[in-house]
């Protein structure tokens, strides 16, 4: 069951002016604690420290966005989430974002930490137990991305975290995941569903044609058909003049650009590799970055694999659809099941901040900022999922 009801309160985020330019200096000075600490280890670490936060008798009164199971979810924790996840964002896309991108960007966090607070008590409930090692095996991990022990004690110190404090987290971390795992563990596939799928999406499955090449980049003509006749007389080793002479970023490498299939490349510079055999080399090629000298070293035909050979990778596909519809089944029965109380109502603010969008801006504009507005919100759902991203752990 889960109820709605609507509080007055007032955002914390604005980004506006000034408070944007904060906002972001935050995120950068704690950036590298976020990506390692929360990121590198944990499947759904952007809510570390995101433990339940209770009032103590005689303190200060906590305010809770939401509240799973007499759970309370506080909005310093939402918000907290919210600084972690956009810090992943640059400083571009960020500033393009309306009010109403970033309140349905909230809202989407708050629903991955009622996620979060559910598998959660589910371990509890099923009595899940993790042990001192496990945990600082975990700690571990993360000391091994500092570059001292001083810096990692610095670290915490600096985002006021206690080593108990995020024992803890840790340990709560485990326990999900251990629901997770569960979960996918219960997933079989078959033989014949596997070559059903085969079968339904062979053309998926097709190779197209690739080719292997080098390139010698040049800003003259006058310069590309002078390598070109020391290439020709054999006068020098292709590579080694990629190395030497090349101005393109593959000129280290001696101007290799591994495989690549059609369409990956500027037209004149695809139809000239693809025209040529192995161990060729072709004439001057212009295009809108300069001259260019291509040989190519390798080509592979277009190839459409065997029911075998594609097994391997069909598994792969499957499991991670009927994985992720486990744990979503998962997700739905918890929530039917539990008593959430959101005590905001993200929706009417999101259309009464676009509705005053509208009456300040063109048709043009208004098209603009909804389809960003999308973007940053589908990012939000499919990369911090709780199911998807504990995959890693």
């Amino acid at each position: 069951m889960i109820q709605n009801h609507v509080l007055s309160i007032s955002y914390p985020i604005k980004l506006k002016g000034d408070l944007r330019q904060t906002m972001l200096r935050t995120l950068r000075k704690n950036m590298k604690f976020i990506i390692i600490l929360m990121v590198a280890f944990f499947g759904i670490s952007i809510f570390y420290g995101l433990g339940r936060y209770r009032s103590s008798g005689g303190g200060k009164r906590t305010y809770y966005i939401a509240e799973v199971n007499e759970s309370g979810i506080a909005s310093d924790q939402l918000q907290n989430a919210f600084l972690n996840a956009i810090s992943r964002y640059d400083d571009t896309t960020l500033s393009s974002l309306d009010q109403s991108a970033i309140v349905s960007f909230k809202k989407n966090i708050l629903d991955q930490l009622i996620n979060y607070e559910l598998f959660y008590q589910q371990a509890q409930k099923e009595k899940v137990k993790i042990s001192n090692d496990e945990i600082n095996l975990e700690i571990d991990k993360i000391k091994d991305n500092f570059s001292s022990p001083e810096e990692f004690d610095e670290v915490l110190k600096a985002n006021n975290i206690t080593l108990v404090r995020l024992k803890e987290d840790i340990k709560r971390q485990l326990m999900i995941n251990s629901i997770l795992e569960e979960t996918r563990n219960q997933v079989s596939i078959s033989d014949e569903e596997l070559l059903e799928y085969y079968n339904e999406n062979k053309d998926s499955f097709l190779e197209p044609e690739q080719v292997h090449a080098r390139h010698i980049l040049l800003e003259t003509e006058e310069e590309a058909n002078n390598l070109l006749q020391q290439l020709k007389e054999g006068l020098t080793d292709f590579a080694e003049l990629a190395k030497e002479k090349s101005i393109g970023p593959s000129a280290p490498s001696g101007g290799d650009l591994g495989f690549f299939t059609r369409g990956q490349m500027v037209k004149e510079f695809e139809d000239a590799a693809f025209s040529l055999e192995p161990g060729k080399i072709s004439g001057v090629v212009q295009t809108q970055f300069g001259y260019h000298i291509i040989k190519c070293e390798e080509k592979k035909e277009e190839y459409s694999p065997t029911f075998e050979e594609a097994k391997e990778r069909i598994i792969n596909i499957l499991r991670s659809q009927r994985e992720n519809e486990a744990i979503t089944a998962l997700t739905s029965k918890l929530k039917e099941e539990a008593n959430i109380v959101i005590n905001y109502d993200f929706d009417a603010e999101i259309e009464s901040l676009k509705s005053s969008a509208e009456e300040s801006q063109t048709p043009e504009s208004t098209e603009q900022l909804t389809s960003e507005e999308e973007t940053v919100s589908e990012e939000a759902t499919e990369t911090e999922e709780v199911d998807d991203t504990s995959k890693d752990n």
